[in-house]
């Protein structure tokens, strides 16, 4: 690849001729969009997001960066599986003992050699030591729902809401009927 190559521009690398280097406020708008489209019953169900949806953000996205030839189908299908493969290893990592999350610098907080054990069986989370990850709470606004397991899966900060009504409605002090558990 040649040097004076800029970011946001195509290359010959990759399996065909559509890879492209996206730039951070490409990223930035991207993340947005998709999480003003998440939040919209129109464009996305309890099931992930609803047909068109990429080509609502290729506009949405056209609308900021003119002529930047953003499409659909590769560029934006693409990221948005980059996106959410490496959420879902972030949000993997910090379900697991000893991976903790830098709220100041958005940064995964873990020895390296703990890392480097991790990565070698699970190889998307490549690329998330020692690095920012900005975006690590909008996408987990857009993904926790889709990606948690169980038929009644829930935010945190929903579950800690759970456990302070069951808490006001259970004082410690109150007497527990074995037969009501």
């Amino acid at each position: 690849m040649e040097a004076s190559q800029g970011k946001g521009e195509a290359s010959n690398r990759g399996r065909g001729k559509n890879k492209r280097y996206w730039t951070y406020e490409e990223d930035a708008t991207l993340i947005r969009y998709l999480h003003e489209l998440s939040c919209d019953p129109k464009w996305k169900s309890e099931n992930g997001f609803k047909n068109g949806y990429m080509n609502k953000l290729e506009e949405m996205i056209k609308s900021v960066f003119l002529n930047c030839g953003l499409k659909a189908t590769p560029h934006i299908e693409s990221r948005i599986k980059h996106w959410s493969e490496k959420y879902s290893a972030m949000a993997e990592m910090l379900s697991i003992s000893g991976f903790g999350w830098d709220a100041e610098k958005k940064m995964l907080q873990v020895e390296k050699a703990v890392f480097d054990e991790w990565v070698k069986t699970h190889k998307k989370a490549k690329g998330l030591f020692g690095v920012p990850f900005t975006h690590f709470d909008t996408l987990a606004e857009i993904y926790a729902k889709d990606k948690a397991t169980g038929d009644a899966s829930e935010s945190f900060v929903g579950a800690i809401e759970d456990m302070d009504q069951q808490i006001e409605n259970h004082p410690l002090n109150s007497r527990v009927n074995p037969m009501m558990m």
